[in-house]
């Protein structure tokens, strides 16, 4: 039960940082482009609060939980995209590996 009571909580935490930061951000203006905004931010924000409740379940007490969790938060950033250059997908696509 505890997993469902996340769920509108998530929702209402989404809708209103969605709605500030896509104004700040300046991204266009369409109805489809603001609620896919949405959505993904959504399921970003459901899959970290499941996450750390896992983490905090498995492990023996929240400071090992904590120590876990910073080390995957680093391990997900590193390798979210925000790192890696565009030039390495022309690089990939020069390849023309058949």
């Amino acid at each position: 039960m505890q997993v469902v009571i996340e769920l509108p909580y998530i929702l209402v935490q989404t809708v209103t940082y969605g709605a500030i930061a896509y104004t700040m951000i300046g991204f266009e203006w369409k109805v489809a482009k603001f609620f896919w905004y949405l959505f993904f931010m959504y399921c970003t924000l459901v899959y970290y609060t499941y996450y750390e409740m896992m983490t905090v379940a498995v492990t023996p007490n929240l400071n090992i939980a904590s120590i876990i969790a910073s080390s995957f938060y680093s391990i997900w950033n590193l390798f979210s995209g925000f790192i890696i250059p565009k030039t390495v997908s022309f690089l990939i696509d020069s390849l023309q590996i058949p």
